[in-house]
């Protein structure tokens, strides 16, 4: 009889296992609802605003503020899901290529990228490093693009 009370003791054991398991399973779960309430609202929110919106083609003349506001939202969000393993570095690189596409994001990520987080953890400063990259990678991409073609062979400029 000695060996009920360690059996009773394994049995509690594993039923707190479980329990963890399950509380873990719900709150990805959550984390995931909550992320796609995000990127919905994002998304209305440049459609009903698409001054906010960095890569609108038709983009009303306002405040360039909110603008970068739009950008940091869209960065906060892209940071969000690369913090709980939703978006991966080929995602996260695709996504930085489109926003650095625009002349105005690259200023604007020049100006607020070293204040925009703490760098608190190793998985921050990478994000930060490939949104660094990305955004120095489409600076020298589209300042190659802006130079005027050579004539061939004469080595002087159109």
């Amino acid at each position: 009889m000695t060996d009920l009370p360690t059996i009773v003791s394994i049995a509690a054991l594993l039923a707190v296992a479980i329990a963890l398991v399950v509380q873990q399973q719900q709150a990805r779960t959550a984390q995931a609802v909550d992320v796609r309430e995000r990127h919905f609202e994002l998304i209305k929110l440049m459609l009903d605003h698409p001054e906010l919106d960095y890569n609108a083609t038709d983009r009303p003349p306002a405040d360039e503020r909110k603008t970068a506001i739009g950008m940091s939202l869209w960065m906060a969000h892209w940071n969000t899901l690369w913090h709980i393993g939703k978006l991966e570095e080929k995602a996260l690189r695709f996504n930085l290529e489109d926003l650095f596409a625009n002349a105005e994001a690259r200023s604007w990520w020049r100006r607020v990228g070293s204040a925009w987080s703490s760098k608190g953890t190793r998985k921050e400063r990478r994000f930060l490093a490939i949104v660094g990259e990305e955004c120095e990678t489409a600076r020298t991409k589209h300042t190659v693009q802006r130079r005027e073609p050579v004539k061939s062979g004469s080595g002087v400029r159109d």
